[in-house]
């Protein structure tokens, strides 16, 4: 069932599209962020005591990644808004992690730029 959920931490649902509406979230007028999850979860991941379990970060092949990791692109990949290409093989050394599970901070090029995890390869 597809609804909308506030990501600004206010726990704010709607079946419609729409904005936050909380005086009191940091998201209040934000658009709300489609979700399609069964479980009423959201995506979150709580363990029994209603912390955030730390996030796990993975490359391409299910490899747990850590800042300073030397990792490998596994495709050709285009930066945006330029032609420059980073070829499939260059190495990347010290990744840094990102709040987003699936995407790291790097330094490619002399250009500091942010990867998505499924084309990377932990070296």
């Amino acid at each position: 069932m597809t609804h909308y959920i506030c990501k600004g931490g206010c726990g704010g649902v709607s079946d419609e599209a729409g904005v936050c509406q909380t005086e009191s979230c940091p998201n209040h007028y934000e658009l709300l962020e489609e979700c399609d999850c069964a479980d009423g979860k959201h995506g979150m991941k709580n363990d029994a005591a209603g912390e955030d379990a730390p996030m796990v970060v993975k490359d391409s092949n299910g490899t747990e990644l850590k800042d300073g990791d030397s990792v490998v692109l596994i495709k050709d990949l285009t930066l945006r808004g330029s032609s420059t290409t980073f070829k499939r093989g260059t190495k990347v050394t010290g990744i840094r992690l990102t709040g987003n599970a699936e995407e790291v901070d790097c330094k490619l090029g002399g250009s500091a730029i942010v990867l998505r995890t499924e084309f990377l390869k932990k070296v």
